[in-house]
């Protein structure tokens, strides 16, 4: 490995090697990062740099960038939320990532009452903390939604449709069901004979 020598010669005795990757690991755990896969991405990107990273640098160095997650840049994400709150309003939609998602969730309906700037604070800082819960591997799955299903005509529609209009018998409900039907078209009827009587 190319890194030891150079380290070797930062830090040519024991007790210091020995401080230096206690300090290494304690930025590390800091950082959260906690497996080997996030350690070798640190350590291939500290390769391509010209100067040896300290260990906070190393340490930012292993956790994976919002690009390596596949999650878009900022102005990318608030492109994606204004377009689907425009021109897909109402429309099947699937965003690039779930941090778009979520961020669109909790403040995309805000596009509608805010000024444009005042917009763009608040969704930087919501992108901001979904793309950290991201990068810890802590976002939160997408709740189904329940099924639509089209709406069944209603039942007693159906039952005239298919059977006609219930006849009223001769028994006492059977006649004030008749009399409150007369008395409410009367009363209707009254009503859109004459509008401007009524408004006084």
């Amino acid at each position: 490995m190319e890194y030891w020598p150079e380290f070797v010669n930062k830090y040519p005795e024991l007790d210091m090697q020995q401080w230096a990757i206690r300090e290494y690991a304690k930025q590390m755990v800091d950082e959260g990062v906690s497996s080997s896969r996030q350690i070798q991405s640190g350590i291939a990107k500290a390769c391509k740099q010209q100067y040896r990273p300290r260990p906070t640098e190393f340490a930012k160095l292993c956790k994976p960038t919002p690009e390596e997650l596949g999650i878009p840049s900022l102005r990318e994400a608030y492109d994606e939320v204004i377009a689907r709150r425009g021109r897909f309003k109402g429309k099947d939609f699937e965003f690039s990532h779930r941090a778009v998602e979520l961020v669109d969730e909790r403040v995309g309906h805000r596009v509608y009452q805010m000024r444009d700037a005042d917009f763009m604070e608040l969704f930087k800082g919501e992108y901001e903390y979904w793309v950290g819960r991201a990068m810890t591997g802590d976002l939160p799955e997408a709740k189904k939604a329940l099924e639509y299903s089209t709406p069944k005509k209603p039942v007693i529609d159906s039952y005239v449709a298919k059977h006609g209009k219930p006849m009223l018998g001769d028994d006492l409900v059977s006649q004030k069901i008749k009399e409150l039907g007369m008395l409410v078209s009367r009363k209707r009827q009254a009503h859109i004979s004459t509008p401007d009587d009524k408004v006084a």
